[in-house]
This record gives structure tokens, C-alpha cells and sequence, in this order.
């Protein structure tokens, strides 16, 4: 059978498509643009709403910091267990600096409060504490930066009233069901995950875990001082070392000292 057999008998005659159906394409037409608009609406709404959440969170954050004691460098490990926060509750702000991420963390790990900040995800230990904190975020918004993340970079956490340096030990892809990596660690640590591939379209069948490790809070060094060395435990201070007197004033000195075996 030739091609133009298998056309309608309009199209072999040349003729313009029938009202009827010229009508039913200019629905289809139309419901199409209709659709298109619509969810263009939805992700500008989406979008606003997000921004503005995310604001407000930065803003409560910013008024809890200013109610609390200057931030101090946290070494983390066990201590007084703070109440568990409530769902939409600013927590404080992570940042990588070397991939550029910078974001407000907010308790809860829903679709509402990942669209617009990383996640606390509920039963998991405060940033900070002893355990395993772990962080939510997706690809495609907050956490996008996290695939350019490799080992060895560092993770600041910064709360109301403490700051808390991580460490990047190791990233890996695992499934869905392998909800082992929220498990609490004998190291204080801290486990952000999300979607996987990056690029993938569509519900993503992995999840991209990356795990980093508190970085204890060097103590200062005590420094003894040289004239003192010869009592047992005088001299001993916190600060730097003393530094050396100008170049004149020692030779001003060595000016005046008289010569050995003058008479």
C-alpha cells in the first residue's frame, strides 16, 4: 500500500482539515498553554514561598543568636541534652566553604521545610552532640553544591551559642532502604544526604551520603618563659612567647658590660 493511500481521504484531496477536527486540535492547543500556565503559577508561588521561609528562618535565627552567650568553638561529645526542638524551628546555619554552600538548617525533614533549608532529620543528635547528626537536603536546591563535595573539606556548623568544625572523611551512594547510615556513631559526627545522581530526572533511586567527623578544640599550649626555666613550674602562661627586645637595646647593653679580665 503507497504512502498516499494510507492518508485520510481529505489529505489525498487536498483539502483542509474538517471544522471538527481543526476545533479538537485548538482545545488540545489551548488546554496545553492553560496547563503550562498554571504550573508556571505553582513554581513562582513555590518559589516566593520559599524565599520567604527561608528568610523568616534567618531572621529567627539571627534573633536567637542575639539572645544567647557570644559563640564559642564547641568541642561537642556529651553534656546537658537540650529539649528536642519543634518541627520549623531554626537550628543554626551550615557552610562549606571551598564548594560554596552556605544555608539556615531547620528541624524537619518534610517536603515543606526542604524546600526552602536543610533539614534536621528528627530522632538524630544536634549538631554538635555526641552521635550521629544528620542533614537533609535536595539535590536540586540547597544540597546542589554537595556534588562537587570530596574528602577532606571542612563543614562549619554554627549555632545560637556554638560553632562546630567538621571534617569530610568519606562519600558514598547507597539505596533507599539503607537507612543504617542515621545510626548513631561512636564518634561525634555529622552525615548529610541526599538525592542521587545530581542530573537525574525524575524520583532519583539513590541517595548520596556524605560523612564527616567533629574536629576536637585544640587547647592552647602553655609557654615557659626562659628566665624563668630553673623553678619547677614558673613561668608557665597562655600566651605567645615574648618577643625579642630591639636591636639596639642589646647593643646598648653589651656597650656597657666591661671586658672579661680588665683591670
Amino acid at each position: 500500500m503507497s504512502g498516499s493511500a494510507r492518508r485520510p481521504a481529505w489529505r489525498r484531496a487536498g483539502c483542509r482539515a474538517p471544522a471538527r477536527f481543526r476545533r479538537l486540535l485548538k482545545g488540545v492547543e489551548s488546554g496545553l498553554v492553560a496547563t503550562g500556565g498554571a504550573c508556571l503559577v505553582w513554581w513562582a508561588a513555590e518559589t516566593v514561598a520559599a524565599g520567604a521561609a527561608a528568610a523568616s528562618a534567618r531572621s529567627r535565627l539571627d534573633r536567637m543568636a542575639t539572645l544567647h552567650d557570644p559563640v564559642r568553638t564547641g568541642a561537642g561529645g556529651e553534656g546537658e541534652r537540650p529539649p528536642a526542638p519543634s518541627v520549623g524551628e531554626p537550628l543554626g546555619r551550615i557552610e562549606v566553604p571551598r564548594i560554596g554552600l552556605n544555608e539556615v538548617i531547620v528541624e524537619g525533614s518534610d517536603d515543606l521545610t526542604l524546600a526552602f533549608a536543610v533539614g534536621h532529620v528528627p530522632g538524630t543528635s544536634l549538631p554538635g552532640a555526641a552521635g550521629n547528626s544528620a542533614l537533609a537536603g535536595h539535590r536540586d536546591g540547597v544540597f546542589a553544591p554537595l556534588a562537587r563535595v570530596r574528602s577532606g573539606d571542612a563543614i562549619v556548623v554554627t549555632t545560637p551559642n556554638a560553632r562546630f568544625r567538621y571534617l569530610v572523611r568519606s562519600t558514598r551512594v547507597v539505596r533507599p532502604a539503607e537507612t543504617w547510615v542515621l545510626d548513631p556513631t561512636p564518634r561525634t559526627s555529622l552525615t548529610l544526604v541526599t538525592c542521587y545522581p545530581f542530573r537525574y530526572v525524575g524520583p532519583a533511586p539513590r541517595r548520596y551520603v556524605v560523612r564527616a567527623e567533629l574536629v576536637p578544640e585544640q587547647p592552647a599550649r602553655p609557654v615557659r618563659r626562659e628566665s624563668e626555666q630553673g623553678r619547677p613550674g614558673a613561668g608557665l602562661q597562655l600566651t605567645s612567647a615574648p618577643a625579642a627586645p630591639p636591636a639596639s637595646r642589646v647593643s646598648a647593653s653589651v656597650r656597657r658590660r666591661p671586658a672579661s679580665g680588665s683591670s
